[in-house]
């Protein structure tokens, strides 16, 4: 798309959800590997864990885990950024 005028709501939201344009995602992410859970069960998963954290802390860890980083609270709980609580 060469005009903004042309921009459609689906183009903006396939801008805005495609992490490629937020942050540089870590290159061992994208080695061929195992995938030890299926998308389903996946999706299953990060949506409890959206319910549980709430959306903001949930999509705090998931960019730090593309950026390469692996946040780690205790007991697996999700990384607090500062001045922020989960719950």
């Amino acid at each position: 798309m060469s005009d903004f005028d042309e921009w459609t709501p689906a183009d903006s939201a396939a801008i805005l959800i495609n992490t490629y344009f937020a942050i540089d995602i870590d290159p061992m992410l994208a080695i061929p590997h195992g995938k030890p859970v299926s998308e389903e069960h996946w999706i299953v998963a990060n949506a409890q864990m959206i319910r549980g954290w709430g959306p903001e802390i949930y999509l705090q860890n998931l960019l730090a885990v593309l950026k390469g980083n692996y946040p780690r609270g205790e007991y697996g709980e999700p990384f607090e950024p500062p001045g922020r609580t989960a719950g």
